[in-house]
């Protein structure tokens, strides 16, 4: 980072943050790119998303939140509920401290979630990126409380669970609702249920963007697994305003 743009980011605050993201970035990506080989999947699929910001985390004090964006539906594929585990043994070297100092990663549904840099205070300036090193490397299990998401899945009867995929369950706020999205229909459509398990389509170029459909959640989730869901002539129906099943 030059002294103009520092300069530019003391006079104007929004190209301040640009630079502070820039410079998390740099940092963030060469530790990433250190992982070892064991966690080359972790290692690709953060490098294919783009760091927004590390930030104070009320969960965990001592980590930054690690807040990422993914591209298309890159976020669903990469998410493994339950997968959590922390990343331990990784140094880089603190030209403040004049000492190395140990990282930690959390990750969270197979997501890099969280960040600890041992005595510092997360600036590019403090660190020598070519010295990270991951010599003691280790792997621990992580627990994480249970999110909205994971106790309404706990609720659900065998039966429904069995036809569910748990990993592809999500919520959805919508004008004060909350939905529980099971099944994609592509382009940010979905079908979801309520709290109560009442099956909606939610598609946002029709109208009604939400709509109630004439089926029970058992009876959907069968016609899915047995491959009797028609996708196309649901999304057709929903854009003619007409009423189905």
């Amino acid at each position: 980072m030059n002294i103009l743009q520092k300069t530019l980011g003391t006079i104007f605050p929004p190209y301040k943050f640009s630079i502070i993201i820039k410079e998390q970035r740099s940092f963030f990506n060469a530790i990433i790119d250190k992982l070892p080989e064991s966690l080359s999947e972790i290692k690709i699929q953060t490098k294919s998303g783009t760091l927004l910001g590390l930030d104070n985390w009320e969960l965990h004090p001592d980590f930054k939140f690690v807040t990422m964006s993914y591209g298309g539906e890159k976020y669903y594929e990469y998410k493994k509920r339950g997968k959590n585990f922390k990343i331990s043994g990784l140094r880089i070297f603190s030209k403040h401290n004049n000492n190395f100092e140990d990282i930690e990663l959390l990750i969270w549904d197979n997501l890099v979630s969280g960040l600890k840099i041992k005595n510092s205070n997360y600036q590019l300036k403090e660190f020598d990126l070519s010295t990270i090193d991951n010599i003691n490397f280790t792997i621990a299990d992580f627990e994480f409380p249970p999110n909205d998401v994971d106790l309404f899945y706990n609720k659900l009867e065998k039966a429904i669970k069995e036809k569910l995929d748990y990993n592809e369950l999500f919520d959805i706020d919508f004008n004060g609702r909350t939905f529980y999205a099971f099944y994609n229909l592509e382009d940010g459509n979905y079908l979801a249920v309520d709290k109560k398990l009442i099956v909606y389509s939610l598609v946002h170029d029709a109208k009604p963007m939400v709509s109630k459909m004439k089926t029970t959640f058992k009876e959907i989730l069968e016609e899915i697994s047995n491959n009797r869901f028609d996708k196309n002539k649901h999304l057709d129906n929903r854009y003619s305003n007409k009423l189905q099943k």
